[in-house]
């Protein structure tokens, strides 16, 4: 479910795909009418995480994604992705990473399983490794191969302490590197899963599954009690590494999306195409981007099947209550470079229906036209508008001031909302066009619930 605070959301293949939401004018009083007295204000708006995104999935884009980040990682470096289950194939080929794991002088980091398995021990693991040609890239560490350390769990609801493998002290800095699919029991695996139960030992992963109940045992928790408790060892890994902003970084990679995790050695095929490579310094914002992707992407049914019948969104839902990260975020899709000279025209649609509109040229239309794909809920206002926030306030000192009528666009600078204008309105000196609309601006008086806002 994509909650007020998910600004930025949605991209398909080869379309973006985003949203807002909403604040305006009234019908027949001023735009500038101001909030009554007693109204309280408006929430803040919280700070947006850039995630960073490409459609090209080749190692330029790969490393394209990588160095949007400005991560520089220090020390010995780890990546930590899976091996992949032999049988399956969907894991990320090394012909794709190679060449970044190799630039950071990096070792490959992984844990063995505890559902056995063919790498279910340190031997069978790194001979899977070898199969599947990551021991030809850079060295694989077994980390749990001389046992656990302890992580504290700080905040954490049924994790006190985070179990990962031992050889996690000797690494500096982390670089997760995710092929994002379903997962059976978590019902996606993104940068969280890779971080949680992947770094944590044989011992570490029973506690993570029965949240928090045994070492030694599966346990049978509530699957939300085990989705917090991914969340809950994420953290502990983050936190040691010292936070979002530390030394860590996320690079998610969206193809192959099966439903199903590379730890089954016979996966379900795709149902859906590729979309792309992400990368943040938020795990939580990251894997929140990857999910909305698959939302918005008009061939996800199966995927968001899997997501939503294992509530896997929840996991998302507790690691920013724990202060892991953050679901409001910013995606920067580095393919797409605007000048001042380019049309900018852009689609807001919902429920099927688009509205399209040709932007001028001015800073505030550039801005809000630079901060898509967007995503959220609009809002009527009045009775000749439709409203949405974008998740940054836009510069209004070249803009000229909105007047004319149904097929506007607009931004009211007081309260930082674009207007979607379906019949006549009184401008003022606050209300500032961005556009008008060039089609389907008989759809902008229906509009209800979400909606995406994308470039055309």
């Amino acid at each position: 479910m994509l909650t007020r605070r998910t600004f930025v959301n949605a991209l398909a293949a080869t379309a973006a795909t985003a949203a807002l939401a909403g604040c305006g004018a009234t019908g027949n009083a001023p735009e500038a009418a101001s909030p009554e007295p007693d109204e309280p204000p408006a929430p803040a708006t919280p700070a947006a995480t850039p995630v960073y995104f490409t459609r090209e999935i080749s190692p330029d884009g790969l490393r394209r994604a990588f160095d949007a980040l400005g991560f520089s990682p220090a020390g010995n470096v780890a990546v930590k992705l899976s091996t992949g289950e032999p049988g399956g194939h969907n894991f990320l080929s090394p012909d794709l990473i190679g060449g970044l794991v190799q630039d950071l002088g990096a070792t490959i980091v992984e844990c063995n399983t505890a559902y056995g398995g063919a790498r279910g021990t340190t031997e069978s693991h790194l001979q899977a490794a070898a199969d599947h040609g990551f021991t030809a890239i850079a060295d694989v560490d077994i980390m749990d191969a001389d046992g656990s350390m302890s992580l504290p769990v700080a905040g954490g609801t049924h994790l006190a302490e985070d179990l990962v493998g031992a050889h996690l002290a000797n690494y500096d800095s982390v670089v997760s590197l995710v092929h994002f699919k379903g997962h059976a029991m978590g019902g996606f695996g993104g940068a969280i899963k890779n971080c949680s139960i992947g770094i944590a030992s044989r011992e570490g992963k029973m506690l993570i599954h029965s949240a928090g109940a045994s070492t030694t045992s599966w346990g049978s928790p509530a699957q939300d009690d085990f989705l917090e408790s991914m969340a809950e060892a994420a953290k502990a890994v983050s936190d040691h590494f010292g936070g979002v902003g530390g030394a860590m970084a996320y690079v998610n990679v969206m193809n192959r999306l099966s439903v199903d995790c590379d730890c089954d050695s016979h996966p379900a095929e795709p149902e859906m195409a590729d979309i792309g490579i992400l990368a943040s310094l938020d795990p939580v914002a990251l894997d929140r981007a990857c999910v909305d992707l698959v939302y918005a992407a008009g061939d996800g049914a199966a995927l968001v099947e899997r997501i939503e019948s294992r509530n896997g969104a929840h996991t998302l839902d507790h690691a920013e209550i724990i202060g892991l990260g953050t679901q409001t975020y910013n995606l920067v899709d580095l393919d797409v470079e605007t000048t001042e000279e380019e049309t900018m025209t852009i689609n807001v649609t919902c429920a099927g229906a688009t509205v399209t509109y040709e932007l001028n040229g001015s800073a505030a239309a550039r801005a809000l036209y630079e901060q898509l794909p967007l995503t959220c809920d609009v809002e009527p206002f009045g009775s000749n508008e439709q409203t949405f926030y974008p998740p940054e306030e836009l510069d209004c000192s070249d803009a000229p001031l909105a007047e004319g009528g149904a097929g506007v666009l607009a931004y009211y600078e007081p309260w930082g909302d674009v207007v979607m204008f379906y019949d006549d309105f009184s401008g003022n000196g606050s209300l500032f066009e961005l556009g008008h609309a060039t089609a389907g601006a008989e759809n902008v008086a229906g509009m209800s619930g979400a909606i995406t806002v994308t470039r055309a």
